[in-house]
């Protein structure tokens, strides 16, 4: 009797590949774009700091290159992006060099001239390793990417839900409104929601409506007879209107009637910090502006009620600024993350970048540590520290803080008997347990003098 063989998991993994043979780079794209994955190339590596902004779960690069060789680029990689496979390529065979690529950090090596078969397993193996790499250092669904969309940051019930919002709007073409506080993050959403639609290929036409006198914001909007304004602009992508609510009523007017006039318009996606039905009612937006853009909508949840997502945002972020510095990204204290995830941040998302920033700076090695965090964020933690904690709530690095019965028991028992000054028939009683057992039990746990206990 023969046995199934198990079916081996298809992996897409995003490419970077940087190798001066052009006729190289064309046919490695065919056949790993004909295969699922995503890939970009580069001829040397004088622009890698900007590529290495972008997601990438596998980089091909070449041993021999123009300029800075591919050992240095490999040695760049390593330090500021050490959780993307590196695979090298060469068309040396000697062992030393294959050696020295491994050495100093490469996932695998591959020979000229490639062998395609042998390349897809390589990709396919190093974006498996990049992947559970990430997961290790708590990453696991943090960057939710594609077709060129920002990084979502998910590891929240609360942001998947947004994420599955943002999914399902994407395709459509109606105006979108987005709720939320400063700093949420509603700017991503907005940049999302282009990067899916069928508009990814037009503009994304920003404008915000509190940076400008009205004067000024009319003209912005709708040009001033000699140059087009963002409105017309963006009539093949998108328009983003951040901080409608802050519109005057006339230039509401106005812009009203060009959206309902007009032949053709953008996708218009509108954000605000405002509750625009009660600005409605308030005589402070126009009702009909207001049902025309809020055709579908999203709430994005401010972050202290999304703490799931601070541990993945703060290696976000480091890793975001090691790659801009060109630094190694330094490592983070349990206590200094429980501590960030015990903050409110009434910042939010941009509050905790510029926190990220700083700690790094303070830190001036290679871990974050309590003492390299503002004092305000320290001083919560220490509040925290002394409220009663849940059982059921789970660490900064997800481990549970559940334990066994027996030593809650006995933290119960102490804590009776510390409330009663050492009466054991008075702790009993509270414990609702009779005296005798509440002697067995203080026995069998040990109980001395230190913790209330007379023996």
């Amino acid at each position: 009797m023969s046995r199934r063989k198990k079916p081996t998991r298809s992996i897409s993994a995003r490419v970077l590949m940087i190798d001066d043979d052009e006729a190289i780079c064309g046919l490695v794209s065919k056949y790993l774009q004909h295969h699922g994955h995503s890939i970009e190339t580069m001829n040397d590596g004088s622009k890698l700091d900007e590529a290495l902004q972008n997601p990438y779960d596998v980089i091909l690069l070449d041993v021999s290159l123009p300029g800075e060789d591919g050992l240095s680029l490999l040695d760049h990689i390593v330090r500021v992006r050490p959780e993307i496979a590196v695979v090298m390529l060469t068309a040396m065979t000697a062992a030393e060099t294959i050696v020295e690529t491994m050495r100093r950090g490469a996932f695998d090596y591959l020979t000229k001239p490639l062998d395609m078969q042998r390349l897809q397993i390589v990709v396919r193996n190093a974006a498996e390793h990049t992947r559970l790499r990430l997961e290790s250092d708590g990453l696991r669904a943090a960057m939710i990417r594609g077709d060129g969309g920002p990084d979502l940051i998910c590891a929240s019930q609360a942001m998947s839900e947004v994420i599955s919002l943002v999914e399902r709007v994407a395709q459509t073409h109606v105006p979108v409104l987005v709720h939320g506080e400063s700093g949420a993050g509603k700017d991503v959403v907005a940049h999302r929601i282009h990067a899916r639609s069928r508009s990814k290929d037009g503009p994304f036409v920003s404008i915000n409506c509190t940076a400008l006198p009205p004067d000024r914001l009319e003209e912005e909007l709708f040009g001033d007879g000699e140059t087009a304004g963002k409105l017309e602009q963006a009539v093949e992508g998108t328009l983003f209107l951040d901080e409608v609510g802050e519109m005057d009523m006339e230039l509401q007017t106005k812009l009203l009637r060009a959206l309902t006039e007009q032949k053709r318009n953008p996708r218009v996606i509108a954000a605000t910090t405002r509750h625009l039905p009660s600005e409605v009612s308030r005589g402070k937006f126009r009702a009909d502006l207001f049902y025309r853009l809020n055709v579908f909508s999203i709430t994005v949840p401010p972050l202290r009620d999304r703490r799931d997502d601070v541990p993945a945002l703060v290696r976000f972020n480091v890793a975001r600024y090691a790659a801009r510095e060109a630094c190694p990204p330094p490592k983070i204290s349990d206590e200094a993350l429980r501590a960030l995830k015990a903050y409110d941040w009434p910042g939010n998302v941009r509050e905790l970048a510029n926190v990220v920033d700083h700690a790094i700076i303070s830190a001036a090695g290679a871990e974050i540590r309590l003492d390299d965090l503002p004092e305000n964020i320290r001083e919560k933690a220490k509040e925290k520290e002394n409220e009663p904690r849940d059982p059921l709530e789970l660490d900064a690095d997800g481990s549970s803080n559940v334990r066994p019965l027996k030593d809650l028991e006995r933290e119960m028992m102490v804590a009776a008997l510390r409330e009663t000054r050492g009466n054991v028939s008075e702790a009993a009683r509270r414990l609702g347990i009779g005296r005798a057992t509440f002697y067995r039990r203080a026995q069998r746990h040990g109980l001395t003098r230190e913790d209330g206990f007379p023996g």
